[in-house]
Order: structure tokens, then sequence, then C-alpha cells
């Protein structure tokens, strides 16, 4: 039994030497010398010693340049070598997309979208979530933590309290008004809100100067002879903020003459155009009223997100996500991933502004007013946009202006790049205002060349397309 176990041991030892042998002689071999002569490629010509003649040569620089794969090279050969290929018909690229093949592509596609309207009916039908939501004035609080606390919100009809009754008179956002604050003034009514610590009425008013409060740098007989013919000065920030009983009268508009805005840029007084001025939106906002004065209203604040994220690690294009926030739920509620509704998301090589059409349309017919059921009962719901977040390039892109890396890339001011670390910005001067903004616009999409577009969108830092979002 030893002898044959010595035998088979002996054999298979073998096996395994002649086996190694033949793996280290497969293996391949790193040279990090010069060839030997007599293994160098013996080639005479032109391309010597490497390469045998030009199409060799050309078609190994072809390979390599182009990272062309063993694949796509066979296929060329393959195409060369039929009998039927003509070099007389190679024609170049260009041409071979100038060829009307029939496309694969699908001419559109399928989108799913949550109505706005179903989202907001689901809303306040929900006990849970209509008794966090604030419905109302602004608030005029000392921290400013909530939307009711900012600007817009006061001064929007679409959210705010529009108009109020004192001593017998309606007051509404936007008139000009006699106000005390120890002598008789002359302001405009910028919102009306309400005192968070006592929950009274307080007036936002805007100063309006005369002749005698102007600063004696701006005094002289031409603005003293356009004071007497009933020109005023409007005074910038900040506002002052008065109770009701400081109110006197009402000042009918079309009795005052306004070209001018006095304000402060770094502790120094300046006067700017009146048209360099944020219009209030009672200029351009229209509401219904609802068709009951004993029907509940309900103004809502919409904010909403929209963000281009990766669906798989790998996958080169992105998914176009939108989502929708209620600004009338306090922060600590908004911060909950469950009051991030989703509106819909936008398909690969989909067009944002088509998907976002049906949104625009309803939203339209909130901003009027629209009767909706709640809890059993009608309601007049009145739904704007208030917010719109997005990262900067699409930011800048529903904006309807030129990418951050223009000269003139800012959505929110005209200063160009050189200029934007320039600390003694005038930012009032230099900010961009809506309607000077159509105005910009108009003039670009009248002009018939496309040379003198192009021109113009660069002087402005708008772009030649309008997005969906202006003139909304």
């Amino acid at each position: 039994m030893s002898l044959e176990s010595d035998e088979e041991y002996e054999t298979m030892s073998s096996d395994n030497e002649e086996r190694h042998d033949s793996d280290i002689s497969e293996e391949k071999l790193f040279v990090d010398e010069a060839l030997a002569k007599d293994k160098l490629p013996s080639y005479d010509g032109d391309f010597a010693p490497y390469f045998q003649n030009l199409t060799t040569a050309t078609l190994f620089c072809w390979i390599y340049k182009h990272n062309i794969s063993t694949n796509a090279y066979e296929d060329l050969v393959d195409i060369i070598m039929r009998p039927e290929f003509n070099r007389d018909h190679i024609q170049n690229l260009s041409q071979f997309h100038q060829k009307k093949t029939p496309s694969t592509l699908k001419d559109s596609k399928m989108a799913y979208q949550l109505s706005i309207s179903d989202i907001i009916w689901n809303v306040l039908n929900n006990p849970s979530l209509l008794k966090e939501m604030y419905f109302g004035a602004g608030v005029d609080s000392k921290t400013k933590s909530e939307y009711w606390h900012g600007t817009l919100w006061a001064e929007s009809p679409l959210f705010s309290q529009e108009q109020l009754m004192i001593s017998g008179e309606i007051y509404q956002c936007g008139d000009f008004v006699y106000y005390y604050d120890n002598e008789r003034k002359l302001g405009r009514l910028r919102a009306i809100l309400l005192n968070e610590e006592n929950q009274q009425y307080r007036l936002r008013i805007q100063k309006v100067l005369d002749y005698s409060d102007l600063p004696g740098t701006f005094k002289g007989e031409l603005r003293q002879n356009r004071f007497l013919s009933g020109e005023v000065w409007l005074q910038d920030e900040p506002f002052l903020t008065i109770t009701t009983s400081q109110i006197s009268e009402k000042v009918a508009a079309d009795t005052l003459r306004i070209t001018e805005i006095l304000y402060k840029h770094h502790t120094y007084w300046r006067i700017r155009d009146a048209t360099f001025s944020y219009q209030h939106p009672l200029e351009y906002i229209s509401i219904r009223q609802p068709p009951s004065p004993t029907i509940p209203v309900y103004k809502l604040f919409l904010d909403i997100y929209y963000n281009d994220f990766g669906t798989f690690r790998n996958v080169y294009h992105s998914l176009e996500g939108v989502y929708v926030q209620f600004g009338n739920m306090p922060a600590r509620q908004r911060k909950l991933l469950k009051n991030h509704f989703v509106l819909g998301f936008v398909p690969f090589g989909g067009n944002f502004n088509e998907f976002m059409l049906p949104f625009i349309s309803e939203m339209k017919e909130f901003e009027q007013g629209k009767l909706i059921e709640v809890n059993g009962q009608d309601a007049w719901v009145i739904a704007g946009l208030g917010v719109i977040t997005a990262d900067l390039p699409q930011g800048n892109d529903m904006c309807g202006v030129l990418r951050h890396n223009a000269n003139k890339g800012c959505h929110t001011c005209t200063a160009s790049q050189e200029s934007l670390t320039n600390f003694f910005q005038d930012v009032p001067a230099t900010s961009r205002y809506h309607h000077i903004t159509d105005d910009q616009f108009k003039e670009i999409f009248n002009k018939p060349a496309t040379t003198r577009q192009r021109r113009l969108c660069t002087e402005f830092g708008l772009r030649t397309r309008l997005s969906i979002w202006i003139g909304c």
C-alpha cells in the first residue's frame, strides 16, 4: 500500500510541476528594456519600422485617437470588404445628418401631474392641517419667522387683508392718507397689519414729503416750482407703523404727482426716478369679492419648489421634480416631509413649460377666487404663488435672465460681473423691476433681426425666450 501511494504522489507532483511550468510560459512577460534588433519589426518604407504602409499607420492612429472599440472596427472592416462598397459614394457627416430617416422618438410622452385644485381641496378638508394654518392679515412681529411676518404677505391682496373700515370710511392698501405724528403729515398706506401682542390693527405708512422736508442739497428753484404745481416726493424705507387712531383722512391720488423717490445710500441722501421702484401689488392685482359677505374666505400662500435629481447612480439624465408647500402653515409644520406635496415629475426629455401649463391655468382661476366646499360648507378660496425655490441655473431660466456666468446674470439686479463685489453698489438704482423688465422684453421682441435681439439681450442680461412664469 505504501509503494502504490508513493508512486501516486510522485506522479501527481510531476504533473503539478509541468502544469506550473506551462502557466509560467503562458504569463505575459513585462520588459522594461529596449527590444533586441532581431525582435524589432523588419518593415521598410516611409512608416518603418512599426508600420508596413500608410493604411495600417492611419488606422492605428484613428483607432487610438477616437477610442474606437473592437466591434466598431470590425463593422467598418465588414463594410469596406463588401464587393458593393464604392469609395466614390462616401459622404461627409453633415450630409448623413440631412437624411430624412424615420425617427424612433415619440412626439409626446406620458406625464402624470397632480391637480393643484385636488391638493388644495384635500388640505383644506383635513382638520388636522386646517387647524394649524393661518389665514388673515400680515402680522407686525419683532421676530420674523413666518411668511405672514413678511412684506409680500402684508401688501398683497392675495394673502392679506386689503381694506379696513376706519371712522366709517374704507381705507385700502395703496391709498394716500393724512395721519398725525406730532403734526399732520402725508403718507401712503402700504399694508394693514395685526399687532402680535394685542391683536390690534396697525398701519404701515410710507412717508410722502413736501418741498420743506427735502434735504438742503436737493432744494432749488426747479423743485420748488414743481412743488407749487402739486408735486411731492416719496421716501423709501424704513416705513412708519401707526395706529388706526392716528389716521385723519384719505387723499385723492389724482391730486398728487410723484416723479422722484428720496432714499439713503451709505448714510447719504439720494434721489432716483420713481420708475425705479417696486410697484405695490394692488397696482397690478385685482381679485373678486366673495359671492356673499358671510361666506368664509381662505387665502393661500403657495411655495413652489423645483429641482433636478438623478434617478439612478449611473444614469446621465436627471428627473425634474415639482413640489408645493403652503406658506399658511407655521415653519415647524413646513419642515415635516408629509407637508411637502408632489405636484409631478417632468419626464426625461420633457419640457418644463409644457408640464406647468395645467398648473398655471388653475392658478389663474384661484387668483380671482373660487368656490370650494370645505368641511361641508361653501368657502371662497383665493390662492397665489408667493415663492418659487429653485437652483441658480433653473431660477435664472424661470426669471428670463441669462445664466449667472453672463455679464449681467443676476436675476435681482443689473450689475455687471465686475461690480458684483462692489461694497458701495447702489442697489435701488441697479435692481430689476418687473415693469421695466417687461418693457425691455417688448423692445427685444420688436426687433426684426435676430442679431439685434441678441445684442439687446446681452445689454439687458435677458434671454431671447420668455419663461412661462413671466406675464402670469
